[in-house]
């Protein structure tokens, strides 16, 4: 039995939509062109790109094993931030977009969230049930979606069309 039991399938959701002060993910990053996601704020060490890229690896791992996929070796931090891809910023976009839902799917169901994340031993996941890992997850996105609005604060470009929190 895991360790970190699940979050209750409503709660998850909420968590990975967005809510409260927090601007859904598709606002957030819907009407950046590319050259405004690959900008780089002053003083700030990523771009929207990277910050997106960055969390949809971690995403994509999360999800991947959390549907019976092995776990795929990350040895080193930076691994986990990979160049904005072929497809560019509407890729990455579109796949970490896609990756939320396919996150909302797997939180539907609360026989599976009870689930353990991993049978055997691997960097401490093993002690995650799938809903805490995704709630692990919503939490990384989170962090990282909150980076993009400083990000975009500091180049003016907020709020996103369609508002954002302002104060």
């Amino acid at each position: 039995m895991p360790v970190l039991e699940s979050p209750s399938p409503a709660l998850l959701r909420a968590l990975l939509e967005g809510f409260g002060a927090f601007t859904p993910a598709p606002r957030l990053l819907g009407d950046l062109t590319p050259a405004q996601a690959a900008a780089k704020a002053p003083g700030l060490p990523h771009s929207v790109a990277e910050l997106v890229a960055h969390a949809h690896f971690w995403q994509r791992w999360i999800l991947d094993v959390a549907e019976g996929s092995p776990p795929r070796p990350v040895p080193h931090a930076a691994e986990g931030w990979p160049a904005v891809g072929p497809g560019g910023w509407e890729g990455v976009r579109a796949a970490f977009l896609e990756g939320l839902e396919r996150a909302k799917r797997l939180a539907e169901d609360p026989e599976r969230l009870r689930r353990p994340l991993l049978e055997q031993p691997h960097a401490g996941w093993e002690r995650h049930s799938v809903g805490s890992a995704l709630a692990d997850l919503a939490l990384h996105n989170a962090h990282h979606l909150g980076q993009a609005v400083a990000v975009r604060q500091a180049l003016g470009l907020w709020p996103p069309q369609g508002g954002g929190v302002t104060w």
